[in-house]
């Protein structure tokens, strides 16, 4: 399990992330929209983007989102490997609690593979 967020664990440039979102299948949660790309890289785990559009609510609150849930995948494990997985946050993880974004992560992260 790692216990930080490694540069290899992200997504970190503007073109990887328009790559998941324009070719990436789209799996839903509650809170959180996962948007998936199968790659064809051998690293142990896969990586991961979160965005938090400005609609959401101010600076606190998008900042609160990517902590919950940074968190969450520190915690629980990763997206599998072989993927690249964008998160993009609702409008309801605004008003969300750490479990509800526990819950949701858990549930979108199944779902992925």
């Amino acid at each position: 399990m790692a216990q930080r967020m490694t540069k290899a664990m992200r997504l970190r440039r503007r073109p990887e992330f328009v790559a998941v979102q324009s070719s990436g299948r789209k799996v839903h949660g509650k809170l959180f929209v996962a948007l998936v790309v199968e790659t064809a890289a051998t690293a142990p785990v896969g990586r991961v983007g979160l965005t938090v559009t400005k609609r959401i609510g101010n600076a606190v609150i998008r900042n609160r989102i990517k902590r919950r849930a940074r968190e969450w995948l520190r915690r629980n494990g990763w997206v599998p490997s072989g993927r690249d997985v964008v998160l993009v946050a609702k409008d309801a993880a605004a008003t969300s609690t750490s479990a509800d974004v526990a819950r949701d992560l858990e549930r979108v992260v199944a779902r992925i593979g």
